[in-house]
């Protein structure tokens, strides 16, 4: 057997002792996956900026030479 897919079963529980510890397991994994979405957001928000910011200079620069005739 796997030694991961070991689990220990605790006979002493009450179920409503069980009960409680599988939602804090289920809680944990929320905040685990919420945690990876928020940095994931992040990321992609950083990329967008840079982008904006990028467009923003490019469309300074054609203006420039389109409408004073900078050169």
């Amino acid at each position: 057997m796997n030694p991961s897919k070991i689990i220990q079963l605790d006979f002493f529980k009450s179920e409503e002792q069980s009960e409680i510890d599988a939602l804090r397991e289920r809680v944990d994994a929320i905040g685990i996956s919420s945690t990876k979405v928020r940095k994931s957001l992040y990321a992609r928000n950083g990329e967008l900026n840079k982008k904006m910011t990028d467009l923003e200079t490019r469309m300074e620069i054609i203006e420039r030479f389109i409408c004073r005739g900078d050169k």
